[in-house]
């Protein structure tokens, strides 16, 4: 049997790729050559158990047999065959799941036996649970009269047992660790029938679930029958509860409790109302919150987008539309502190880095008008969402391969699919993203080939894929499809094999860095690859680019002086000031960011040629439309080439900015090289 994580990972990248190279495995799945050896070995270990062929290893290619595909579809893979092996993980989150649903006094005898490990091993995570999870509030506690339970509300314990649920279901073996969890429970064996009726139901009433999370919410069900079966309530302000009775999901929610025989208490009512509110993409309307309220708050997103990332979007209605659709549940979720896991977080944090800067930044005053701290798995949902509008390609008008998306992760995600599989192949239109119900019912249309970020069943050609594709996924999928579509082999030279050519005639002193600097560059042509070369803050503004000037006589002559040093240096056309001009004449002071501090821009192609920026401090402030509402003595003049290149410096500059301190020393300082040295601290390439 396969009884560790890390080969039953391979085992279900290997069936969502079916082949690849030990490279590429090498590079998804950070492991030396040795290991994913040593983890082949075991996974055809297991084969050989069940009666069939070894996964071949020739050279650099790793074949999947077609028995071997065939048995683990057919089979629903080997989620069920994973003996109980538990990592430290795993252990903390069926902790608070065993914890949940306990019906008797639980010793640590009874937790030894459950996580087959020592009672010291169990203090020691029970510590470690604690502590990693206390911003839930809920804390595992031991007393002799109560034995192991959870302390804390019944609202907060049951938003943290959610999120524990989820990371479970993120495991390929998730189904194993849940059957052994309730050991014959009867409500293990209601969650078809619970999934059953919640589908019916969300048909009947015309509703639409992000469908990652509608799968969630049913696997919590019987934990929240478990609960409400032992009168474990939560509880709600009164007002709480008038103002959801007035949402048309109050009566689904009723609807759905009777079908469930659930008992119909109030409290719990809202309870449930609130979680289809937090699921929905609704087709019914939200009464709770008014609807221009959350629109005018999408578009004060999209203009704060604007204003910070210092672009324009195309086509603002549809950008507007989209962060609506976003925003429904995601007002309810954040509101009530409903949890909600992103599992592409750390991702987007990091391929996204400038752009979720950003987006942070622009989310603090929309917090502060809720009242409530906007969690960073929704700064990166909506970060992903501007991410996938910027990666967008112009579509050529040819005879294209018409494809769709298969996502069941919600609108952003989509997105984020989408555009970059139309930017790595110009060959494919996208016609649709659909949720795996929508596919499987046949919403998609015409289509010649589907993209799949979850394993279906399809006649058609389907290739998965991630939300987030490394450069090797992509010189992965790009193989996969060519070959597909024109019969031809496509395989990037391995950077290994590249590296050992350079050395036959080149001395190298960092192999890890030109590795690293050679990956973009062996990827598919068509790929954009926007993060390579952007500048720092420091590169673009420096000392020949910052002047110190006593006053303006108007705010036009201060943009004007703000833009000489690109002007000096052809960066810029006279016209490309002049446009800034009439923009702020017609569509008011829209580059003024902040109290003193305004980023004169315009688009592209009103007269820019290269990227640059320039510093212009006033010593006496300049009132722009001559409205005193607007004062500034802080002027970073930007010309962008594009919607991205200028994007790393420019969440360098809105972290500078968002310290007061900063912004004050700016103001009172009059060295230019104590202005230079400040932005030299903020362009650190981490930042």
């Amino acid at each position: 049997m396969i009884m560790e994580k890390r080969p039953a990972f391979l085992l279900s990248y290997l069936l969502k790729v079916q082949s690849t190279s030990l490279n590429q495995i090498r590079d998804c799945m950070q492991l030396t050559r040795r290991q994913i050896t040593y983890d082949l070995e075991k996974v055809n270990h297991w084969l050989k158990e069940k009666g069939l062929p070894p996964i071949i290893c020739k050279g650099n290619i790793v074949l999947v047999p077609d028995d071997v595909l065939s048995f683990l579809k057919n089979s629903q893979y080997v989620q069920a065959e994973r003996m109980m092996n538990l990592t430290e993980e795993e252990r903390c989150m069926m902790l608070y799941l065993y914890l949940f649903i306990r019906e008797e006094v639980i010793s640590s005898a009874h937790l030894t036996q459950f996580l087959k490990v020592s009672k010291n091993t169990v203090i020691a995570d029970v510590k470690k649970a604690n502590q990693k999870n206390s911003s839930f509030f809920v804390e595992i506690r031991y007393t002799r009269q109560h034995g192991y339970h959870l302390k804390g509300t019944e609202f907060d314990k049951r938003a943290l047992v959610m999120n524990q649920l989820h990371q479970l279901l993120q495991l390929p073996y998730y189904k194993k660790l849940i059957y052994y969890l309730w050991n014959k429970r009867d409500e293990a064996y209601q969650l078809e029938y619970l999934y059953k009726t919640l589908l019916c139901i969300s048909k009947q009433h015309k509703l639409q679930f992000v469908e990652e999370r509608f799968n969630q919410f049913a696997y919590f069900l019987p934990f929240y029958y478990c609960r409400q079966k032992q009168k474990k309530l939560v509880q709600f302000h009164k007002d709480e509860i008038d103002a959801l009775k007035q949402d048309p999901l109050w009566k689904v929610g009723k609807e759905l409790m009777k079908e469930l025989s659930l008992s119909e208490y109030e409290e719990e009512t809202a309870y449930f109302t609130l979680q289809l509110l937090g699921l929905s993409l609704g087709n019914a309307s939200i009464q709770i919150v008014d609807k221009g309220f959350l629109m005018t708050l999408c578009e004060q997103l999209a203009a704060g987008f604007e204003a910070k990332a210092c672009m324009a979007l195309e086509r603002k209605e549809e950008v507007v539309q989209l962060l609506y659709q976003h925003m429904k549940p995601a007002y309810f979720r954040m509101k009530y502190r409903i949890p909600i896991h992103n599992p592409l977080l750390q991702e987007i944090k990091k391929e996204y880095k400038e752009l979720f800067a950003i987006v942070e930044e622009m989310l603090v005053p929309i917090g502060s008008l809720l009242g409530i701290s906007i969690p960073e798995e929704e700064i990166a949902f909506i970060t992903i969402l501007f991410g996938a509008l910027l990666k967008k390609p112009i579509n050529a008008g040819v005879h294209k391969k018409r494809a769709v998306v298969v996502c069941p992760s919600g609108t952003s995600s989509s997105l984020m699919v989408k555009y970059q599989l139309e930017s790595i192949f110009s060959e494919i239109i996208i016609e649709n993203t659909l949720s795996v119900e929508e596919f499987y019912e046949g919403a998609g249309g015409q289509f010649d080939l589907v993209f799949s970020t979850v394993p279906i069943n399809t006649k058609f050609p389907c290739f998965y894929v991630r939300p987030i594709m490394t450069s090797v996924e992509k010189r992965q999928i790009a193989s996969e499809v060519y070959h597909h579509l024109f019969g031809m082999s496509y395989e990037g030279i391995p950077n290994a094999e590249l590296i050992s050519i350079i050395k036959k005639f080149a001395n190298i002193y960092d192999e890890k860095g030109l590795t690293q600097a050679l990956s973009p560059f062996t990827i598919y042509k068509k790929e954009e690859v926007y993060r390579e070369g952007q500048p720092v803050l420091q590169d673009l503004l420096m000392e020949e680019t910052i002047q110190l000037v006593e006053e303006a006589k108007s705010w036009e002559e201060a943009i004007n002086m703000a833009a000489n040093p690109l002007l000096n240096k052809g960066v810029i056309e006279e016209r490309y000031v002049d446009a800034i001009i009439e923009n702020v004449k017609t569509l008011g002071p829209y580059i003024v960011i902040g109290p003193g501090v305004a980023i004169p821009h315009a688009r592209p192609e009103m007269g820019v040629k290269a990227l640059g920026m320039s510093f212009l401090k006033l010593m006496k402030p300049v009132y722009f439309l001559e409205n005193e509402n607007y004062p500034v003595q802080l002027l970073f003049f930007l010309a962008a080439v594009d919607n991205k290149t200028h994007l790393k410096a420019l969440s360098q500059l809105t972290k500078l900015l968002s310290k007061k301190e900063n912004i004050t020393f700016l103001k009172e300082t009059d060295s230019k090289k104590e202005i230079a040295a400040l932005f030299q601290a903020y362009s650190d390439k981490d930042l």
